[in-house]
């Protein structure tokens, strides 16, 4: 007995020391693209830090990749080169067989690849689709602002491209049809990453006000901030790339400010710092050895259906973000609206908000007799500071009986939100806010939870009374428009369009009549746009009756 223990002890230890050696043999690789003025690399360290080197040196000419994938059905790494002209380029991890796939004007980002080796890449405002072998060069979609179009992400599984422009993700066909609005409210982004498993999508947003991990559910809702790099940065991004692989639950960031590649947990918080470039390189692009990740398929109810197969048969798809209304909570939620200033956010000022001067926002708004019964409180404009996260609140006043200030020894409501990023897009941000109000006039006071460090701009409304600004002088000054503010009704029929109490064919072409002007009362969704959404919206609460 004591023989065969010893020999089942010395293979017990054997197994042990196999699987460590086979569980460090598992960890694949991170490759890093790294520029330089004439003196770029490909270097490479495994995800957990360890055996960080150098694979082998770019061409001088290309000393600007951006954008890097990697195929190891062929053992080829891909990248995109920005220096001078756009050129998409491959090579063995070893540096040999280097060769020149594409080359266009312009200046472009990122390189992903599909299940046939087809590559995705930009140039300027326009996603593209190339065969391997460089011919088939195919534009996908084209988005309408400068220097806002990121590296894009392809889903193989799902047959999906996603890409950030304009402010928003798009997530599209490989064919560029079907494109579906995902995210909406970033600024500049730069990189995107799924994690299709858990319903989410990760990014980079890389502006002069911004520098940030975000994440969102793929419905768009649950708008977060996992990892803020803003303090760190002053008028220019530091962040370059992002990399989201979920079988480690790991999320990589490059920063060519700090020339490092740190790793996140998938939640954000402590990092561990994996590689750091030396001879003023910069990290650029970031694939894992295993290739792209490869999400699950994106089936949200569970059905073995794909959803985008569901939605092309026929199911509920109001939003048309490609997420089945059966999978949301409040799909294309209706709101009617009592007060709407509406927001000019094409308008390149607006009203400041908390940092530097801890300022405050007022604006006056008037409930007619009967008086009103609120259920939410909004505002638009975008955060310029979002330090630590806290965002604004909003409080509401009586008016001090000379109609030009308010009461505020009484705060009679007050509820919290916090702005998105884009400077020049409608993005309504809503809090709750029950509360029953009389005939009168009343205030709406927004201001930062922590005005001495988090900053933000309200936008200019396009009707109602001018607003007030207040800094930290606690003096009023005038301005000469409104800002952007609406109060929302509790307890109403949404479809009584016209106010009468009923729910009958008036309202139906009271609404039509309004949509077809393009009248902004037929936001039916509150999107702040009169679309296809909105009529579907009003269809669905006609037919209910409410």
């Amino acid at each position: 007995m004591r023989k065969v223990s010893q020999r089942l002890v010395a293979a017990v230890s054997a197994a042990v020391v196999a699987a460590a050696a086979g569980s460090a043999l598992a960890q694949p690789d991170l490759y890093i693209s790294e520029y330089k003025f004439n003196d770029p690399q490909m270097s490479a360290v495994r995800i957990d830090g360890t055996n960080p080197r150098t694979l082998f040196p770019i061409a001088p000419a290309n000393w600007l990749p951006i954008g890097l994938t990697y195929l190891p059905s062929t053992g080829r790494l891909v990248w995109l080169d920005a220096a001078g002209s756009v050129k998409l380029l491959s090579a063995n991890t070893n540096g040999s067989a280097p060769a020149t796939i594409f080359t266009m004007a312009g200046f472009g980002r990122g390189a992903s690849v599909d299940s046939l080796g087809r590559i995705f890449f930009v140039v300027g405002t326009t996603l593209y689709r190339v065969n391997a072998d460089g011919t088939g060069l195919l534009a996908l979609f084209t988005g309408s602002r400068e220097n806002t179009m990121g590296c894009p992400r392809v889903d193989a599984t799902n047959n999906h491209v996603y890409v950030g422009t304009d402010g928003k993700i798009f997530r599209m066909n490989l064919d560029g049809s079907q494109r579906k609005e995902i995210v909406r409210g970033g600024s500049t982004i730069r990189a995107v990453g799924l994690d299709v498993a858990n319903g989410n999508i990760y990014w980079l947003d890389t502006d002069t006000i911004t520098d940030f991990v975000g994440r969102a559910k793929l419905d768009g809702t649950g708008f977060t901030i996992l990892i803020d790099n803003s303090p760190n940065t002053t008028g220019s991004s530091g962040y370059i790339d992002m990399l989201v692989e979920p079988q480690h639950n790991a999320l990589f960031v490059a920063d060519d400010f700090r020339n490092d590649v740190r790793r996140y947990p998938m939640t954000g918080g402590s990092f561990t710092t994996v590689f750091s470039s030396v001879a003023d390189r910069s990290p650029s692009g970031l694939v894992l050895s295993t290739g792209e990740p490869t999400p699950p398929l994106l089936d949200c109810n569970g059905n073995g259906v794909s959803d985008t197969v569901e939605i092309a048969n026929g199911a509920a798809d109001c939003d048309n973000n490609g997420f089945l209304d059966a999978c949301q909570a409040e799909p294309c939620k209706p709101r009617v609206l009592l007060f709407d200033t509406g927001s000019n956010a094409e308008e390149s000022q607006g009203r400041a908000v908390g940092a530097p001067s801890s300022w405050q926002v007022f604006q006056a708004f008037d409930v007619p007799a009967g008086g009103w019964q609120i259920s939410e409180i909004g505002t638009d404009g975008f955060m310029s500071s979002f330090a630590d996260q806290s965002g604004l609140r909003i409080r509401v006043y009586r008016d001090n009986g000379t109609g030009i200030r308010p009461d505020e020894s009484v705060v009679l409501g007050e509820t919290a939100l916090s702005l998105l990023f884009t400077t020049y897009d409608v993005n309504w941000r809503y809090g709750e806010m029950e509360i029953d109000l009389p005939q009168g006039r009343y205030w709406a006071r927004i201001e930062a939870v922590k005005p001495g460090i988090v900053g933000a701009s309200v936008n200019h409304g396009f009707t109602g009374q001018p607003s007030l600004s207040r800094g930290s002088s606690g003096s009023f000054i005038d301005a000469s428009v409104s800002a952007a503010l609406r109060v929302v009704a509790r307890n109403v029929c949404d479809a009584d369009f016209d106010g009468s109490g009923f729910v009958d064919t008036d309202d139906f072409d009271a609404f039509v009549s309004a949509f077809e002007a393009g009248d902004q009362e037929a936001d039916f969704d509150g999107s702040g746009f009169v679309d296809t959404d909105d009529f579907d919206a009003f269809v669905r609460a006609f037919e209910a009756g409410c």
